[in-house]
């Protein structure tokens, strides 16, 4: 009796080892059902959604008779005219202009950065720090040329040698015959 008894618990084992995968290749079969309708049902909502959204970014525009040429010139394949700015030219100025472009406490240093409106190659920025009327802290930078215009290298004053507060910065620029002054504000 003993051998009928662990033949049918085998038996047993192997139908429920079966019945286990079967259920689990049911459930697989069933994800990936939903997984590939899901996929192919948002292909066929995409063009749907950019049909709608064309049709809200067609807008009238007023077309003048510039308009119309440069989009017969683009037609026929002609290259546009790039625009020139056509605001004054800031290097023809008498006096030369900018502006302070960082002033704050930053790693223990007040640091002061300053861009110039002009294209200088080379030139001095001095620097007057002020409190109250008096000055304070002056220092010497050279000016550094960037791509159309140029900046001052930079002020990195110690915080510890100043008290805190609130300062008036200055810069005299000085390059060739033209200068200007730069103001500005800072609290340390």
């Amino acid at each position: 009796m003993s051998q009928k008894r662990k033949s049918k618990q085998r038996n047993i084992g192997k139908w429920v080892g079966r019945g286990f995968l079967l259920v689990l290749l049911i459930v697989a079969g069933v994800v990936s059902y939903l997984v590939w309708d899901n996929y192919f049902n948002d292909k066929k909502e995409e063009p749907k959604k950019e049909e709608t959204s064309k049709v809200e970014e067609v807008k009238e525009v007023e077309t003048s008779e510039e308009t119309e040429a440069e989009l017969t010139s683009s037609a026929k394949g002609e290259e546009k005219k790039v625009k020139q700015y056509e605001g004054e030219d800031a290097n023809t100025f008498a006096d030369l202009t900018g502006a302070i472009t960082y002033a704050g406490v930053s790693g223990g240093f007040l640091r002061i950065r300053v861009n110039i409106d002009q294209y200088l190659e080379n030139g001095t920025c001095t620097l007057a720090l002020r409190k109250e009327g008096a000055n304070i802290y002056s220092a010497e930078a050279r000016i550094v040329a960037s791509a159309s215009t140029a900046t001052c290298e930079g002020f990195d004053i110690s915080a510890d040698e100043l008290e805190s507060g609130n300062y008036t910065v200055v810069i005299y620029i000085s390059s060739g015959e033209k200068n200007g002054e730069i103001d500005g504000e800072v609290k340390v």
